[in-house]
């Protein structure tokens, strides 16, 4: 693979051949950004400082504003269709990454992300705790890649950067209603306050945002006669940021959100769900709550930034479904989380103009996490249901620093290193109140376990102009272990080591025409070792080992083109190639050595087209066209089932004016069939299918 990664990076790189060449391509005098021909200027923060997308060597793929709302990318479902080798689901990561991603469903109540999710800079440590929409979002940033230096937890897959909007510099509010097929609707309001305090320059600004989510049901529940799968979600933020002096900023942002929902739990045979229809006698319940409070600081000291960002988040989870998923009245699933989180990032970079530039900081992180799940007869009280309990604190420490020097002025040499030490305390149990010992017999383990790992990163950027650039990367991506929920042999602890990735990458980013054009390819290996994987001891109980190892190797394209003053077209391409280098399962007799990973469909494709002209009276006529495909992965290391080809296309049209907007819009507009949430039970596929095709209006006013 090496030899081949040299021959890649060797192709990629006469990608640039001719951006010396002014009189060829007029890359050296780029049209300022007011020059309406010219592609707008994304920045992106995925290496921990604000610069141009074009300019970042790393693979990432940026969601702006504009294209985030009802009919856009409303989810991170909705984000991961516009990244290529990316997959997003309710049972796996939920997000998957070239690959890579963790245990998911299988793992129990203790699901540890392999592709680490951040909210303004600020770690989440649990999939719950993720939003449900993506309400009030400035962008969206899919960093491919493990990402071993800046980021507060090391993470081994790639990590999503969530950007909320700051407050507006002057007084202003708007007001949003959507209305779709369901039906649905949608209700949101936001306002930017300045004002003035007794401290500092007078530039405090608020913003603060509200919106309510709501949808009836798209599955006929035969035994009622139901229509279910209903939504319910509630989300506010509120903001503040000004300057205390000059030189030091600050920001204080508070979050909420509640949800309550029952569309992925009403699962059923896959015939039935694709038909949307379900056979539960069972009406279930899931609901989540979610909240934060982070504050930041940048303290400019001339030579340096200081930055400290200080967090304290959580959420609370209940969801409790028709366990046998048939008519009968027979046994009921359940599941409950309770998490609590404090962070604390510290960080110090160099801002002074010359060939050297680093970055050195601290990343704290305590973690309190309680979860349980229960299998039992539904004749039985809830108090007395057969469950699994979890329970765990996490201590994180880490130290990690950053060098890059310009060894002439086109060429940056980049190393970075992380220190990291994790220490867990951890109880599980066993129980049967009721006796019936639906989760087998009571067992008892608790223990520590502490874990230390240093992680290099390593990469050379070489700049041909602004805009065009070649890059190679080494990564070492670290994961820890632990105890996990289940019991293991002689009812001891069940403890694992942690997983690392070792990966390698080669891109180019390119800029054509004037600015009109943009190209980037990037090639990339990653080797996955130590690999946490479920494995039976019995037909009946389950542990976690380190049993598998597994390689990542494939090719990402994304494109942008201004092709007149009005029209702007995007593409990108995703091939991958996973598989299991060894994994066996001896209790159950299954190898699953030489199996494709799951959620890592071989080839992904997304295309779209933004319009965008004036057609007088101060109104100007929008549409956009969305075009999305995945080949077929499958959902388990056995690769009994695979998620057919899916292809998605969403489109809107709308008209704008200074104020005031009106968009006609449609999601999934062919109608496709596809699974949100599958799994094996008793040997019997079953699954829940994502909503078809949604149409709608969204009707926007700002002053």
């Amino acid at each position: 693979m090496a030899h081949a990664l040299i021959h890649a990076a060797a192709f990629l790189l006469t990608l640039n051949g001719p951006a010396g060449a002014q009189e060829a391509t007029g890359l050296q005098e780029l049209p300022t950004d007011g020059d309406s021909m010219v592609l707008d200027t994304i920045t992106v923060t995925a290496r921990r400082r604000e610069e141009a997308a074009q300019d970042a060597p790393v693979a990432v793929t940026v969601v702006p504003r504009e294209d985030i709302g009802p009919g856009k990318v409303e989810t991170l479902e909705d984000a991961a269709f516009r990244s290529p080798n990316t997959v997003f689901s309710g049972q796996g990561g939920p997000l998957t990454i070239r690959g890579v991603g963790n245990l998911g469903m299988s793992g129990g109540v203790d699901r540890q992300p392999g592709v680490g999710m951040f909210l303004d800079e600020v770690y989440i440590a649990r999939p719950f705790g993720y939003p449900t929409y993506l309400d009030d979002t400035e962008r969206v940033e899919i960093v491919r890649g493990s990402q071993a230096t800046l980021y507060g937890k090391n993470t081994i897959g790639g990590a999503v950067n969530l950007v909320f909007r700051d407050p507006a510099e002057r007084a202003g509010a708007e007001v949003e209603a959507s209305f779709g097929t369901g039906p649905e609707g949608r209700l949101r309001g936001a306002f930017d306050a300045p004002f003035t305090t007794a401290v500092g320059t007078g530039d405090f600004a608020m913003r603060g945002f509200l919106s309510w989510t709501g949808r009836n049901g798209y599955i006929d529940n035969l035994p009622t006669g139901d229509t279910v799968g209903n939504e319910n979600a509630l989300a506010t933020r509120f903001t503040v940021t000004g300057h205390l002096s000059p030189d030091t900023k600050v920001k204080i942002a508070v979050d909420y959100s509640h949800t309550d929902n029952d569309g992925g739990l009403w699962y059923t045979t896959l015939p039935l769900a694709f038909s949307y229809k379900s056979t539960s006698d069972y009406a279930p319940i899931n609901r989540i709550d979610i909240g934060g409070v982070m504050g930041r600081m940048d303290h400019e000291m001339g030579w340096a930034r200081l930055t400290s960002i200080t967090a304290y988040r959580g959420h609370d989870m209940k969801s409790v479904l028709d366990g046998d998923f048939t008519p009968a009245d027979y046994i009921v699933q359940a599941q409950t989380e309770s998490q609590r989180q404090f962070t604390q990032d510290l960080r110090l970079t160099s801002t002074t103009d010359g060939p050297l530039r680093w970055l050195g900081g601290l990343f704290y992180m305590n973690e309190n996490f309680n979860g349980a799940q229960y299998f039992e007869l539904t004749s039985v009280p809830e108090a007395l249901w057969s469950r699994s309990v979890f329970d765990q604190t996490t201590n994180t420490f880490a130290a990690f620093a950053e060098l890059g020097y310009k060894i002439i002025p086109a060429l940056e040499l980049v190393g970075g290193l992380r220190y990291t030490y994790e220490v867990k305390d951890t109880t599980a149990f066993t129980a049967s109140p009721s006796g019936t010992y639906m989760f087998g017999m009571p067992g008892y383990a608790s223990g520590d376990t502490d874990f230390g790992n240093l992680s290099p990163e390593l990469s050379a950027v070489y700049t041909f102009s602004e805009g065009n650039i070649a890059f190679a990367k080494f990564a070492r991506g670290f994961k820890s272990g632990g105890i996990s929920p289940f019991i293991d042999v002689n009812n001891s602890a069940n403890t694992y080591d942690p997983e690392t990735t070792t990966s390698y990458e080669v891109g180019v980013k390119t800029t054509w025409l004037d600015g009109r054009l943009t190209l980037n390819a990037s090639a990339f290996y990653v080797d996955w070792q130590n690999q946490q994987a479920v494995i039976y001891t019995s037909p009946f109980t389950r542990v976690i080992r380190n049993a598998a190892a597994a390689t990542s190797q494939g090719v990402e394209l994304e494109a942008a083109a201004r092709v007149t003053e009005n029209l702007i077209l995007s593409a990108n391409y995703g091939y991958l190639d996973t598989h299991y280098d060894d994994f066996v399962d001896d209790v159950l007799g299954v190898v699953y050595t030489g199996n494709p990973l799951p959620f890592a469909p071989r080839n992904s494709f997304g295309a779209g087209a933004r319009w965008s002209s004036p057609v007088g009276g101060g109104l100007t006529f929008v549409a956009a066209l969305d075009y999305s495909y995945r080949s077929s992965y499958a959902f388990n290391p056995d690769d009994l089932y695979r998620q057919a080809p899916t292809h998605l296309v969403d489109a809107r049209m709308g008209l704008q004016a200074e104020h005031w907007s009106a968009t006609l819009w449609a999601k999934n507009l062919l109608d496709e069939v596809y699974l949100q949430q599958y799994f094996l039970y008793a040997g019997v596929d079953m699954g829940v299918a994502s909503p078809g095709r949604t149409v709608g209006v969204t009707v926007k006013a700002q002053w």
